[in-house]
């Protein structure tokens, strides 16, 4: 008999960038940082890349030199664990593996209890969070809306809160500026048991956006420098939708123009403390519809090709995907998801934000999140790559049943056949089965998986030490 070893690829992957084109890319970002330079509204920021080779001209417009980025390419981590809030391994951002949470700061929610569209208020946000964090398939939580009726002033600190109280997943965060970062991080040291135990166990990524690829606004500045000296990861870039408004139309001046935006914040990062954990975009969804000029992050023109230069930079990276332009939970919502989670996933991305999104990140779905939940599932069961072993092929089972037998009475059959996943929710009985049953459709089986999982939700208790230091932060 052979003796057959593993064979085969680790995961399922597609690619849309050749090595070629990738350097390609990486050369074109680095004449527009060199030849146009990139104005930073930091005094701070611009005397430390001065200090670090860069030219200075126009008071803050900086020409970053190639080597300098080549350094920072060097320097930077090329893996990134981050922890759940116990303090175990929980998301190893490294190769192609893949995981997923939802997006943050919706304005609108569809209530899956009246089916209106309204906005979103306090309690979404709670009973967001809970659902995200009773998901399987939901890695890491992100803040869901944005309430209304709660102060400016404390919303983030209002959804760190949540986040820290109904889940412990790791979770990605957004603040407008530098105090409001420190606010939060504060909070998020007080549940890790003080700084030094978050900075060595982390488990909150900052997500920062800059004006634009070529203007680095002082909030977004600040908040990358504060980060990096205290050793804590970042994701740092332009804003979601771009072409032709901040980068031109074409898909490979886009990905250039981008690419050098977040390579000046991969410098900055680097020069305020080398090593300092930082994550790069890996997403498309860059494109406008022309028509109505609103974004459109389910477009497929410029998808993939972030990515693959992600990967050729060996940098961790922060994808998207599971989202829609839809209004609302329907075939659009689950088609649009279906898509851009598995191509987000088949191009390793390995932080894959905006699960549930609709109405292109306005709107949120509770109904949603489990339906991208199940195609979650799906989505990781295609990916493993082929297992080819004698076990596998079965030859003797082959040979023992022969041409008449079958092999639903096998040890072989029985032994394997939980192999398979099998769908909490999707619909899989014949049709006489599903009618008696009440005939319903996936939104209807949607809508009580969300109040099964909210009715039997049951928040972990907050130590008084931190929920008093807490309150401390939220009065200050």
């Amino acid at each position: 008999m052979f003796q057959f070893e593993s064979l085969g690829l680790e995961t399922a992957f597609y690619r849309r960038l050749t090595a070629h084109q990738c350097a390609q890319l990486h050369d074109a970002s680095l004449r527009i940082l060199e030849r146009t330079g990139a104005r930073i509204h930091d005094q701070s920021a611009v005397d430390l890349l001065r200090r670090g080779g860069a030219r200075v001209s126009d008071g803050n417009l900086v020409h970053i030199p190639s080597w300098r980025v080549e350094w920072a390419l060097r320097t930077a981590p090329k893996s990134l664990t981050l922890f759940d809030q116990t303090g175990a391994p929980s998301l190893r951002l490294s190769g192609r593996k893949a995981y997923y949470g939802n997006g943050s700061d919706l304005l609108y929610i569809v209530d899956h209890r009246t089916d209106t569209h309204r906005r979103a208020v306090l309690d979404d946000l709670h009973q967001g969070i809970q659902l995200l964090d009773t998901l399987e398939g939901i890695d890491f939580v992100m803040s869901f809306v944005l309430p209304s009726g709660v102060p400016v002033e404390l919303v983030e600190l209002v959804q760190m809160q949540a986040m820290l109280s109904y889940t412990q997943k790791p979770v990605v965060y957004v603040t407008t500026n530098l105090p409001r970062t420190q606010s939060v991080i504060a909070m998020a040291e007080s549940a890790a048991g003080g700084a030094e135990n978050l900075r060595n166990h982390p488990f909150a990524v900052c997500y920062i956006n800059i004006t634009s690829p070529l203007r680095h606004n002082v909030e977004s500045v600040q908040k990358l420098m504060w980060l990096a000296e205290k050793g804590l990861p970042a994701i740092y870039l332009p804003p979601t939708s771009t072409r032709s408004v901040t980068t031109p139309n074409t898909v490979a001046g886009y990905i250039a123009l981008n690419n050098a935006g977040q390579l000046a914040g991969l410098v900055l990062a680097q020069l305020t403390r080398e090593g300092a954990p930082f994550l790069r975009c890996a997403y498309g969804g860059s494109t406008f519809d022309m028509r109505t000029g609103i974004a459109q992050l389910a477009a497929p023109e410029a998808r993939g090709f972030q990515s693959d230069l992600a990967h050729w930079y060996g940098l961790p990276c922060f994808g998207i995907g599971g989202t829609s332009g839809s209004k609302t939970v329907d075939q659009q919502a689950s088609m649009e998801a279906s898509l851009t989670l598995l191509l987000a996933s088949l191009s390793g991305e390995q932080i894959i934000h905006d699960v549930g999104y609709l109405d292109n990140g306005l709107t949120g779905s509770l109904e949603q999140l489990v339906i991208c939940n199940e195609l979650i599932g799906w989505v990781r069961r295609f990916l493993p790559g082929l297992e080819i072993n004698e076990d596998t092929l079965a030859l003797d089972v082959i040979h023992a049943v022969g041409p008449d037998g079958q092999y639903l009475g096998q040890a072989h059959t029985k032994r394997h056949c939980r192999d398979d996943w099998y769908p909490p929710l999707l619909e899989r009985r014949g049709h006489e089965d599903w009618a008696r049953d009440g005939g319903q459709t996936l939104r209807h089986r949607a809508k009580q998986r969300v109040e099964e999982i909210l009715a039997a939700y049951t928040p972990r208790p907050i130590p008084s030490d931190v929920q008093q230091a807490w309150d401390r932060i939220m009065d200050s």
